[in-house]
């Protein structure tokens, strides 16, 4: 039996860090993003591992299609080890006396751990300990460490992505119920506004007992009868509908199921489109309006639609 493979949808914002502990270091690999249109790939990497940037730039492109993402690589030196990168003491000195200066002005502020002395600028490494504790970092660390912190990338990503589809299937629903309440009560608004144009009609016939009517004796009584259902027939057609609340359910379908099942490419873009789509049939409903509850609908609409287009804009 087969089944079906559900593409999870991703969000553009996400973050992941990994570390990879070598004899004479520990590399961190770190990787966050936000929206973006388009892959925008940024690298912060020690000069010593600016070799591997390409191979990482395409290991992230191969699983990243959209977001503004930065790549950082740092390093801590092995301080138990014999080959480790001694500390400088003078601006370890400069370090500790900055944090005195602190502490004597606001005394109740913490002290400094160790982990943060040592990542005060210039304490631990000296550029000549980065040469050496680098130099025997190889492609395949460096490719070790991007798909471990990938791997925490991209879930980071698709549990953000998740709630994000949560959040659009509540609002499809939200709009399911808008259109089945419009589709529920448009028999009774035609019939209202049939009933108005007929009244109209009786009323300009018999022009003895009406008043306000204007001067229609030159016009023959079959002539103004078959005008005024002209009348009636084009503003039927204006008021009428019933498409655009079919063309409603079938982007709603759509949504469903890129929403359920995924899509292998451009799920954000799918759905940005769908939002257009969306919005305009709420604009002609809007622009169709012949009663209060049909503007009360497409005003609703427009809201729940523009609360999905923000979100929609998070997604891969």
């Amino acid at each position: 039996m087969s089944t079906t493979h559900r593409t999870p949808i991703y969000s553009m914002t996400g973050f992941g860090i990994e570390s990879l502990t070598l004899p004479q270091c520990i590399l961190t690999m770190q990787l966050k993003s936000v929206n973006s249109r388009y892959l925008d790939l940024s690298f912060k990497i020690p000069d010593e591992l600016a070799a591997f940037e390409a191979p990482l730039r395409d290991a992230i492109a191969a699983q990243v299609k959209r977001g503004k993402l930065e790549c950082k690589i740092s390093w801590q030196a092995q301080l138990n080890n014999e080959s480790a990168v001694e500390i400088n003491p003078a601006a370890l000195e400069r370090a500790l006396a900055l944090q005195t200066a602190i502490l004597q002005i606001a005394p109740n502020a913490q002290p400094m751990t160790v982990q943060q002395l040592l990542q005060q600028p210039n304490v631990l490494p000296s550029s000549l300990g980065a040469a050496s504790a680098l130099s025997e970092i190889t492609l395949e660390h460096i490719q070790t460490l991007a798909q471990s912190t990938l791997a925490a990338f991209l879930n980071a990503r698709a549990n953000e992505g998740a709630h994000l589809s949560q959040t659009l299937t509540e609002k499809v629903a939200q709009i399911s119920l808008i259109i089945k309440g419009l589709k529920d009560n448009l028999p009774k608004l035609l019939e209202v506004q049939f009933a108005k144009l007929n009244e109209r009609l009786f009323k300009a016939v018999d022009a003895q007992k009406n008043d306000n009517a204007i001067a229609t004796s030159a016009i023959p009584v079959d002539e103004l009868i078959e005008r005024i259902k002209f009348e009636t027939s084009v503003t039927a057609t204006r008021i009428d509908v019933a498409e655009e609340l079919d063309r409603l359910d079938g982007h709603i379908a759509n949504t469903k199921d890129i929403l359920q099942n995924g899509s292998n490419a451009g799920v954000g873009k799918k759905l940005d489109f769908l939002m257009q789509e969306f919005n305009r049939e709420a604009n002609t409903l809007g622009s169709k309006s012949a009663s209060l509850l049909q503007t009360q609908a497409a005003m609703d609409l427009k809201f729940i639609i523009e609360q999905m287009r923000e979100q929609v804009q998070n997604i891969e």
